[in-house]
């Protein structure tokens, strides 16, 4: 899973680079590829790697209970 984000990633932004760099003999084609690599970034990327990123893990984990914030008080206090 790693991998395939590390390529499409590098894949979205090659062909937006190579979009906005050559011209196309259709008028704002460029724009449309560009638009297209937006969106694939965030609806297809983005929910790819917070997948990946955050399998596995408890929602309690990020979650700020009251348990939590009297460790943090206790942890400020000790320095």
């Amino acid at each position: 899973m790693k991998y395939l984000l590390i390529i499409l990633l590098i894949a979205l932004i090659g062909v937006g680079i190579f979009a906005h760099y050559y011209e196309f003999q259709e008028e704002n084609f460029d724009q449309k590829v560009i638009g297209i690599c937006i969106l694939t970034f965030s609806f297809i990327w983005m929910p790819l790697f917070i997948y990946h990123r955050y399998k596995g893990r408890k929602k309690e984990d990020f979650i700020l209970s009251n348990e939590k914030l009297k460790e943090m008080n206790d942890f400020n206090r000790k320095e």
